[in-house]
């Protein structure tokens, strides 16, 4: 398994966290469309010859203010990552890199004032 982290977004999220819960809800949302654009932005890079690890990319909450977008397919990080004997084909760190100024941008713009 391989996990990402989006630089910055954990300090914004320990600030947010101190807010009143209306504001955790509205970045939650923020968050939850955001989980589901990098989805389908991964189901987008994925490479097809079958189409299951394509078709079983999802993304859904891990907790408030948490969310998570999961490839299950075993070989997964095999064809994000490369072996010594395969290329890299990586999907899920594109679909991230793709996401993260819009996501920045809609949590700058909901605090900024």
């Amino acid at each position: 398994m391989i996990t990402y982290k989006l630089k910055g977004l954990d300090g914004f999220l320990r600030n947010v966290r101190k807010k009143p819960r209306e504001a955790q809800r509205a970045v939650d949302k923020v968050l939850a469309r955001s989980s589901l654009r990098v989805e389908r932005e991964a189901k987008f890079y994925a490479p097809w010859d079958t189409g299951w690890m394509s078709n079983t990319i999802y993304s859904a909450p891990s907790g408030l203010l948490s969310h998570k977008v999961v490839s299950p397919a075993h070989y997964s990080v095999y064809v994000e990552l490369g072996t010594r004997k395969m290329a890299a084909q990586p999907f899920m760190m594109p679909a991230l890199e793709s996401e993260y100024p819009k996501l920045m941008g809609e949590l700058k713009v909901m605090f900024k004032g």
